[in-house]
């Protein structure tokens, strides 16, 4: 019996977003006859303490910047004593340091994970123009790039790189977690939200490239045709403060709830009638598999990998990006026929436990590393 493969993966993890949920659940559901995973974060918390307390064998190694060089050689050390047989990074900053590291350590085998499409995760067009040369420069570094959506590879594709070096491994979601949650608590009943009273979320970190500013523009327009819909914000994020001052400026503030970063969120899907997901750019959202999988049936916009997932009239609703009337048109639709709603939830939930589970995606992943390391069969 071949011996697990030592990986180990760097990622900035200064936030819980998709990519280090992702990462937290390929240690899940990782064989341990297949997989010793190490973990690497670029920031102290919150992911780190989330990853110890999973069991995950984690270390911080806090970088001031992508230019840290105390940093890097704690990195450097730290791959040298570990002695890994791949390294995996995750995001612009563990990819330069990560990849540069590990090629200086002398490993043979560099892995990348490409969630999202790096143009709109980077407002600032100059911090924008310096991750991407940083991403060009190094890529070359990288044996196999993963991407989590089949739109990524075929952007990666475009922009020049060898098909043959990039896999497709969709995300995927812990579908027991959600499935077989217990109800913890009554959301409607801690946030003060009738029982009979619609209720539509959203759920993600606070960013500009999410699209909240198009739900609150929505519910302008929803309001005026149904004043009882309330609007629940899970998240924390940078953009925050944003919103708040646009909600409170647009007098909305007795329709909107914050709820900041949520553990129980299977009761939080449980609590919505209808999930917006209004995004101007996406990877694989787990935000919406997970949702789908709660039976929660969503409005998303048709970007990114959300039409992968979500099949127009079929297990949900795909509008135009960026058109707050076309969001506010979806959202009252399902929230006036319930039973289409219903359906469509029912639908969703069999899409994510048919093709979309965190399972499925850490044996693909596993089984990637075999043939990287052993060759293909």
């Amino acid at each position: 019996m071949s011996r697990p493969i030592r990986v180990l993966h760097i990622i900035g993890g200064g936030e819980i977003g998709g990519a280090e949920i992702h990462i937290l659940d390929l240690a899940r559901f990782f064989s341990p006859q297949e997989v010793e995973l190490h973990l690497c974060c670029l920031f102290p918390a919150p992911l780190l303490q989330r990853a110890l307390k999973q069991g995950v064998q984690a270390t911080a190694v806090p970088m001031r910047s992508k230019a840290d060089l105390a940093g890097f050689w704690k990195v450097f050390r730290l791959i040298r004593q570990l002695q890994p047989a791949i390294v995996h990074t995750h995001g612009v900053r563990a990819n330069l340091v990560g990849r540069l590291a590990a090629k200086l350590a002398g490993v043979r085998c560099i892995v990348t994970t490409v969630h999202s499409v790096l143009e709109n995760d980077y407002p600032d067009r100059v911090a924008r123009w310096i991750n991407y040369w940083s991403e060009k420069i190094t890529a070359p570094l990288t044996e196999r790039t993963i991407v989590v959506a089949d739109f990524l590879k075929k952007r990666l594709c475009a922009q020049g790189m060898a098909a043959a070096k990039v896999s497709v491994i969709h995300n995927g979601v812990d579908d027991e977690k959600f499935v077989n949650a217990e109800r913890n608590r009554d959301v409607r009943v801690e946030f003060g939200i009738a029982a009979d009273a619609p209720l539509i979320g959203m759920v993600g970190r606070f960013h500009p490239v999410k699209g909240h500013k198009y739900l609150v523009e929505a519910a302008k327009e929803i309001l005026k045709i149904n004043s009882h819909i309330r609007f629940l914000l899970v998240g924390d994020g940078f953009y925050r403060n944003v919103i708040e001052t646009v909600i409170r400026e647009e007098g909305l503030e007795s329709f909107f709830l914050f709820t900041g970063f949520r553990e129980d969120i299977a009761d939080i899907y449980r609590a919505l009638d209808v999930l917006a997901l209004p995004s101007l750019s996406e990877g694989l959202s787990l935000t919406l598999m997970e949702g789908m999988l709660c039976e929660c049936p969503a409005v998303v916009t048709a970007v990114g990998g959300n039409p992968e997932i979500v099949a127009n009239e079929k297990n949900g609703l795909v509008i135009p990006p960026g058109d707050a009337l076309a969001l506010a048109a979806a959202l009252l639709r399902l929230i006036e026929n319930r039973e289409e709603a219903r359906r469509f939830g029912e639908a969703a939930r069999k899409t994510i436990e048919e093709r979309f589970t965190a399972k499925r995606m850490a044996e693909k992943t596993q089984n990637l590393y075999r043939e990287l390391v052993d060759g293909p069969e």
